[in-house]
């Protein structure tokens, strides 16, 4: 039977069945560590995103909500109109929507055509929406609503709604911006 011998750089013999240096194995264990911590932050973020995600569609579809419950409702006409939530206070589940605009805009303040939601909120153009998961009636988010009726002529009026989540959390993966939708309602 044939043996080989195995030699390192000096020269010196190595014995072809040792295992690893320490050296050689908390470099391996340093490699390994820093591969899953990105992998935990990567699965982190990707969770932030998905709940901002979540909310912003939600805060679409209220947003979409309010402006087809006051398109229900003629231009000409002086009515307003009601949209329940599920807040579990039954007194605060129920939002008067002002369906009346004016010439100027009434409502929620207007920058550069955008509800501002750095001004006061006004009173029958504005909801704290109670949002839960329907299955369950869990709370899930709050979101702030607000609208604005510009009077185009007797027959049309522009109306401009957004919405956003109200989130306590100041992190970047929990911001999101305010949607807005925009409509002319006609006779």
């Amino acid at each position: 039977m044939r043996t080989f011998k195995h030699t390192q750089g000096n020269g010196a013999l190595r014995n072809p069945l040792a295992g690893f240096t320490l050296i050689e194995m908390v470099i391996a264990a340093a490699i390994l560590l820093v591969g899953l911590m990105a992998g935990i932050a990567l699965i982190i973020t990707a969770m932030a995103n998905d709940s901002r995600s979540k909310n912003d569609t939600s805060a679409t579809v209220l947003a979409q909500m309010t402006i087809e419950t006051i398109a229900a409702v003629p231009a000409n006409a002086t009515t307003s109109m009601t949209i329940m939530d599920c807040n579990p206070a039954t007194s605060s589940a129920s939002h008067a929507v002002n369906t009346t605009g004016s010439s100027s805009g009434a409502g929620a303040p207007l920058t550069s055509g955008i509800i501002d939601f750095s001004q006061s909120s006004v009173s029958g153009y504005s909801m704290t929406y109670y949002g839960c998961q329907a299955s369950t009636g869990d709370r899930q988010t709050t979101y702030d609503v607000r609208w604005n009726i510009k009077t185009l002529t007797t027959n049309t009026k522009l109306v401009t709604v957004a919405a956003k989540p109200i989130v306590g959390s100041t992190h970047a993966n929990y911001i999101a911006v305010p949607v807005t939708l925009k409509m002319i309602v006609g006779i």
